[in-house]
């Protein structure tokens, strides 16, 4: 009986210290989240009046970043403001809203919250649905 006993406070004491260890543990603290999106982004912050904008983080270089620029000063995006924050003039937006992938595009109400986001290439059917929340 008293082994039966020093087993079972044995493995009381086991799982008690295993159920410690896994809450202490931290979530890969070297991981960083990509594509995120932001969540808030004031048109003040772009020299913008506070009104719905598009604000597409870009980068010099890219292919990409050209055809959405293109997409949407051209009639798709005919009645919103279009700002573009490229990436070599404007290091310091980019990283302050954690745009790590270009070209990244948000539209924004006039208050900074993103109604709608894109990585990458938009379409221009999407593009037309997110302007009508906002227009």
């Amino acid at each position: 009986m008293v082994r039966l006993l020093i087993a079972f406070t044995l493995i009381l004491i086991s799982v008690s210290i295993a159920v410690i260890v896994e809450r202490r543990k931290v979530e890969n603290p070297f991981s960083v989240k990509r594509n995120q999106l932001p969540t808030l982004v004031p048109p003040q912050d772009f020299g913008l009046e506070p009104e719905a904008a598009i604000i597409v983080f870009t980068e010099s270089t890219c292919r990409s970043c050209s055809a959405v620029l293109a997409l949407l000063r051209g009639p798709a995006g005919a009645n919103v403001t279009v700002a573009e924050v490229e990436y070599g003039e404007n290091l310091d937006l980019h990283r302050k809203y954690g745009i790590d992938t270009v070209p990244t595009t948000v539209l924004v109400e006039r208050d900074g919250n993103v109604v709608e986001g894109w990585i990458g290439k938009i379409e221009v059917g999407e593009l037309a649905r997110a302007l009508a929340l906002v227009v």
